[in-house]
Formats: structure tokens, C-alpha cells, sequence
């Protein structure tokens, strides 16, 4: 019985882990500070055929695998190597140089001229353990500036703060707030 009791106490934590380490080095093609702290990640570009509002417009998502880098208010004890990965994401981002506002991601009837974000902090890649969504009373924004139809590139900046949604985790560590700064980007289209 005690060692089902232990188990569970290290599977509890390992769930929940994340390690104070120093600002990550930066990797990938995109860069940040995330409440304060180098950010960096890998981004993808992917269009959603069957999205009938996404016409003219392209995905973006920026993975990284580093440990919750300031998403996270504290380390747990039982944190062991590999703690988590992190997203964000925009949809339908217009495919042309401009200033685009963001919002939440909007269903197609909303007919909004705003690009949606979130970020989700996962275990193992694929289990979410926290979810943000943009805090309304900061606009963000996210700056195309340059594309490249013929190169099949685009690049451009990022500015957002997005606060935890508490419906689905209310006992999480994660920090309510989270402020991306000074993003940068470029990435291949698809």
C-alpha cells in the first residue's frame, strides 16, 4: 500500500513539474520574452481547408519543449526531466502586411476581422494542462511584415497578454497571466 501511495505521489508530481532553470537559450525561428524571460520556439504555418472564413488566410502554431519557462508560479518536488510543452497559436491570420488585432478563436458565423489566439502549456506533448486566452482589456496584436507568396514565407512580430482559463484546472500552479513581448517570427507557408 505504501509503495501505491508513493507512486502516486511521484505520477501527481510529475504531472505538475516544471524546474526554476535560467532563461532559455533561444532555438527555432521564433523569439519572445514570456513574462519577462527569453522565449523561443519552433513555428508551423498550416491552412485549414475545410474552414470556409480562412480563405486568404494561414495558421500559425510555436511549439517549444522547454519546461514552463515563467508560466509557472512555482517548481513541485517532484519534477523529473521532462516536464512539458508549450503552444500558441493564432488562426487565420491574413495573408498580407498589416497590424491585425487579436482575439479568441472566433467561429466562422462570428465574421470578425480579428485573428484568434490561445496558449496551452501539456504534458507529454498532447494532454493539456493549462489554457489561456487572450486578456481583453490588453489588446495584443500580431504584425505580418513581410510576405512572401513566390518564397512562401512570412514573418512578422507579436505583442500579447493572455490570462488562464480556470474552468478546467483550479488547483494548477500556473501563473494567471502570461505576457509575450517583443515576438518574432518567420516561417515557410504550406
Amino acid at each position: 500500500m505504501k509503495t501505491l501511495k508513493w507512486l502516486l505521489i511521484a505520477f501527481v508530481g510529475l504531472l505538475g513539474c516544471s524546474k526554476s532553470t535560467p532563461d532559455p537559450a533561444f532555438s527555432g525561428d521564433t523569439r519572445a520574452t514570456l513574462n519577462g524571460q527569453a522565449w523561443g520556439g519552433f513555428s508551423t504555418a498550416w491552412k485549414n481547408p475545410s474552414d470556409s472564413c480562412g480563405i486568404n488566410t494561414v495558421n500559425l502554431s510555436i511549439q517549444n519543449k522547454l519546461d514552463y519557462p515563467k508560466a509557472r508560479l512555482q517548481a513541485p518536488a517532484f519534477c523529473a526531466g521532462y516536464c512539458g510543452d508549450q503552444s500558441l497559436t493564432f488562426t487565420r491570420i491574413p495573408l498580407a502586411v498589416g497590424v491585425y488585432s487579436l482575439s479568441t478563436h472566433q467561429p466562422c458565423s462570428a465574421s470578425t476581422n480579428q485573428v484568434g489566439v490561445s496558449f496551452t502549456t501539456l504534458i507529454g506533448g498532447d494532454v493539456v494542462r493549462d489554457q489561456y486566452q487572450p486578456d481583453l482589456t490588453k489588446p495584443g496584436t500580431i504584425t505580418i511584415t513581410k510576405y512572401d507568396p513566390q518564397a512562401g514565407e512570412i514573418e512578422g512580430t507579436f505583442d500579447v497578454s493572455l490570462g488562464r482559463d480556470n474552468r478546467s484546472q483550479t488547483t494548477s500552479d500556473a501563473a494567471e497571466i502570461v505576457n509575450f513581448q517583443n515576438g518574432s517570427f518567420k516561417t515557410k507557408l504550406p
